[in-house]
């Protein structure tokens, strides 16, 4: 037997916790990166899971025409869509840390061929029994292979954590405590509705895990410039500090990329502000996977954007700049957009023991301006002060 009134509120407690967070969200799903993206799908399967289990509930053990068929296709979904949420868990804790999206296309086919077996395993379920059963009295019933989508939805929610913690030196406090304050409710609610069945507690667990992960959002993106998607100015001086304080570091030597777009006077004249913003935004996205997890990539202002990293030798900042003007001509070369995106580049290392941060900013924008004024004198792109 089960409490539905305490199922309705713990259900609909969790609906309205992320239904706080959807309307919170500054900014159109499509425009975010993808631990945006797979956040916010994340949100709306709990809301799915709150509403269709809700239902399931109040439908068990009622005889109604249709009611049967129905039953089985809800909890199937309840099924599959556990499933999909453990592994986009894992996937967005892995983006988390290291950023990049080849990765994950790489790694994560195999890691989802576990939850693909099951998942099929859900779809046989809809003919014949699996992992459940609705008896001839519409009461739902767990056969003995109900342990593996449960097992499989725990081991990714688990991997995730794991590998959060495993990085822990990388990310600190700043994903590491979130993961587990996302894990503990989870678990919680998980391991009552196991054992005890008539309770619903595991999506609460869910949404207050969901909660904690979307306070963590906020106050990363106290730090986000929200055109570029890239850390801001505030979170570049942050770690200028941390640099000027540290006087020997294993990780490497302390270096700077300063960047700007080259011609963007051009492109606001001649498409409009609304499309210079648009080259801004591009150019974060390409920074971003560019740099993925080698170094933090911070908007200076305006069109200029500083990559800070750490190096053994003057070849990595080569490589890294390689890899950015890699990233530049594939999108103009594949984006159908009315302007291209290219790069002024200056760069330097950072003599923590005989220059300031000031210091070193202003060595980086010094070999920024010879590259550009490089650039002009190779007629590569305009001077600008054509345009005044």
């Amino acid at each position: 037997m089960f409490n539905f009134p305490a199922i309705c509120i713990a259900n609909g407690t969790a609906i309205l916790l992320l239904s706080i967070i959807l309307s919170s969200s500054k900014r159109p799903i499509r425009h975010g990166f993808l631990d945006e993206k797979l956040y916010f799908a994340m949100v709306i399967l709990n809301i799915l899971q709150c509403i269709i289990e809700t239902v399931v509930f109040f439908m068990d053990g009622k005889m109604a025409y249709g009611f049967h068929a129905l039953l089985i296709v809800l909890n199937v979904i309840l099924f599959v869509n556990n499933i999909i949420f453990a592994y986009s868990w894992t996937v967005y804790a892995d983006y988390k840390l290291f950023s990049d999206i080849e990765r994950i296309k790489r790694i994560y086919l195999f890691v989802a061929i576990p939850a693909v077996l099951t998942i099929i395993g859900c779809l046989i379920n809809l003919a014949t029994p699996v992992f459940f059963v609705v008896d001839e009295f519409n009461i739902y019933q767990r056969t003995d292979l109900y342990i593996i989508p449960y097992a499989v939805t725990y081991l990714y929610l688990a991997y995730g954590v794991i590998l959060i913690y495993s990085h822990r030196k990388k990310v600190n406090k700043y994903l590491s405590l979130p993961a587990i304050q996302f894990m503990i409710p989870i678990m919680i609610g998980s391991l009552l509705q196991f054992f005890f069945y008539g309770f619903s507690l595991v999506w609460l667990g869910v949404s207050i895990g969901m909660m904690s992960l979307f306070i963590n959002l906020q106050n990363e993106s106290a730090y986000v410039d929200a055109l570029s998607g890239l850390f801001n100015r505030q979170y570049l001086n942050n770690i200028l500090l941390l640099m000027g304080s540290k006087k020997g570091d294993t990780a490497g030597i302390p270096a700077g990329i300063m960047l700007d777009i080259d011609g963007l006077k051009s492109i606001n004249d001649r498409f409009g502000h609304t499309i210079g913003d648009d080259a801004i935004s591009e150019a974060g996205k390409i920074l971003h996977t560019a740099v993925g997890d080698k170094g933090a990539v911070c908007r200076y202002g305006g069109d200029e954007f500083i990559i800070l990293m750490h190096v053994k030798s003057q070849k990595e900042i080569m490589d890294m700049i390689n890899n950015i003007l890699t990233q530049a001509a594939l999108f103009n070369k594949l984006e159908k957009k009315p302007y291209k995106i290219n790069f002024s580049i200056g760069y330097s290392t950072y003599e923590s023991k005989h220059e300031s941060t000031d210091d070193f900013l202003k060595k980086i924008d010094a070999s920024l301006y010879e590259d550009k004024k490089r650039r002009i004198r190779e007629g590569i792109f305009p001077d600008r002060r054509e345009y005044f």
